[in-house]
């Protein structure tokens, strides 16, 4: 009896389990991105293109591998270290790192209940039986009786998966693993993507930190220039006065930059695993506190920071394959997503379906301690196995069938928003490295007009030729120009990062 029972589980489990087939949600997938135009050599930006309609297809998330270390195009070793400790003592990434072990192990969970239970569950006891029990025989006296039992059964549980509901859950145990490691991936991205922004607004205000020093030094200059024309009776008190109130503004806003920069290098610490108050990042810019300079024959001042602060913008291809996209990790975990509550649906329909459960033991039994190796006449068996065929519960089966679909519904919409959001932040992060290019080109015009006529006012002042007022309108001119060509600059290299993004890890 019990090999036609054994030979019945192994048979029903190794076939029994019925075929599943997953159709990922379809999306609409563009064949290329309508703002991938860079701007042309005079920084203008060419008109929106429309692109072929989109076909509807399942995304092939599988088949684009993980970017690498896409911060290497900024040629910046700064950002480099930087990214490297960020990637390696980010807590974010520690968290996520820790969710991929509890996905691994609610898998090893899963799949162990397919697996049959075997358990030794050794076993003792003394017990009485009363000397008043009912006996067969009235004329055998009746007395109480002893007995001490010591039993070491192996018992044996195991579910056969008839229609292969728990293989449903294993796989999707499975995808859920899938899905946490394409988390742990995102969360690198946005990691990284996080202290590249942060390092460019923080070199973009060192430079423009620079520029302000430059300002500066032109404002005392121009502070001991009305003070000298008062003083020998060229020029009134107000011009004096309006330098002042230049050079202070300058100063003012210095200090509003530095404490902005202060919050960006606290939160670099933080990205990169480390209390704020044991991280430095050195500033670039020089002391806004020095002596006065002497006046000069003619005022020599730099106009933008002395030597490149920020690294050069990376050239983006004009084309940047549509199909980049599927590299997204968030896209890649969304539709892992998607299967494993697929999968739970259908586990949750199987559900309804009879269960086979067979179980038994076998293992010694006997009063004396001293038998129970004495396996050829003191064991015993059992062997055996039942059906559960669910006929009323209430209606709790179908509630959770429904409520499964319901959620594979839900998910499979998120998943299909998160990819037209996709597609939106491409083509705006595209359309911003467009707009940074023709905009820094536009910048740097201005900047240069703007220097020339504050040279021409400065010396048209010098000879008595025009009020204090027009130099004060100049200089503001040329400091705002040089101010905004920082940072669009910086904007620029912001735009890129975004870029990066959005495309999960590049354009390469």
């Amino acid at each position: 009896m019990r090999t036609p029972l054994i030979l019945l589980g192994l048979t029903l489990g190794g076939c029994a389990a019925t075929r599943y087939h997953y159709d990922p949600p379809t999306q609409a997938i563009p064949t290329a991105w309508k703002n991938a135009h860079p701007a042309d050599s005079l920084g203008r930006i060419q008109p929106e293109r429309p692109v072929a309609a989109p076909t509807e297809a399942p995304p092939q998330l599988s088949q684009t591998p993980a970017a690498g270390p896409w911060w290497a195009v900024f040629n910046d070793t700064t950002l480099t270290r930087l990214e490297t400790q960020a990637n390696a003592l980010n807590f974010s990434t520690r968290a996520a790192i820790a969710r991929v072990e509890q996905a691994r192990a609610q898998l090893r969970i899963a799949d162990a209940q397919r697996a049959p239970v075997v358990a030794i569950a050794p076993s003792t006891y003394y017990s009485q039986l009363s000397a008043l029990r009912p006996r067969q025989a009235s004329a055998i006296p009746a007395v109480a009786v002893n007995q001490n039992q010591f039993y070491v059964p192996v018992n044996v549980n195991y579910e056969v998966d008839l229609w292969g509901r728990l293989r449903r859950n294993a796989q999707a145990a499975t995808a859920n693993l899938q899905a946490t490691e394409d988390d742990e991936q995102a969360v690198r991205l946005t990691v990284a993507a996080d202290a590249a922004n942060a390092y460019f607004s923080l070199r973009g205000l060192d430079a423009e930190l620079l520029v302000l020093d430059s300002a500066r030094q032109a404002r005392r200059y121009n502070v001991q220039l009305t003070s000298a024309r008062f003083k020998a009776g060229v020029d009134n008190e107000i011009g004096v006065r309006r330098s002042e109130t230049e050079l202070a503004n300058v100063e003012a806003s210095a200090v509003e930059l530095r404490r902005q920069r202060a919050g960006l290098v606290a939160s670099l610490s933080t990205l990169t695993g480390r209390p704020a108050s044991s991280f430095v990042l050195p500033s670039v810019q020089s002391d806004s506190v020095g002596p006065v300079i002497p006046i000069p024959d003619q005022r020599q001042v730099p106009a933008t920071p002395p030597g490149p602060l920020l690294p050069t913008a990376p050239i983006i291809p004009a084309n940047v394959p549509a199909q980049l996209l599927a590299r997204r990790p968030d896209l890649r975990r969304a539709e892992r997503l998607t299967a494993a509550a697929d999968l739970r649906a259908k586990s949750a329909r199987l559900a309804r379906l009879p269960t086979l459960q067979l179980n038994g033991y076998i293992g010694p039994q006997t009063t004396n301690v001293g038998d129970l190796p004495k396996l050829a006449n003191a064991y015993t068996y059992y062997v055996g196995g039942g059906f559960n065929i669910p006929i009323f519960d209430g209606g709790r089966l179908r509630g959770n069938q429904q409520l499964a679909e319901a959620q594979t519904n839900e998910v499979v919409a998120n998943f299909r928003n998160l990819t037209l959001t996709a597609y939106e932040e491409v083509e705006t992060a595209l359309a911003d490295v467009a707009s940074s290019q023709a905009q820094l080109a536009a910048q740097q015009r201005a900047l240069r007009a703007a220097r020339l006529a504050g040279r021409l006012t400065l010396e048209r002042y010098r000879r008595g030729l025009t009020d204090y007022f027009a130099v004060v309108d100049a200089d503001r001119q040329t400091l705002d120009a040089a101010r905004l060509v920082v940072q669009t600059q910086t904007t620029q290299l912001r735009a890129a990062v975004q870029l990066v993004r959005t495309l999960g890890g590049g354009w390469q």
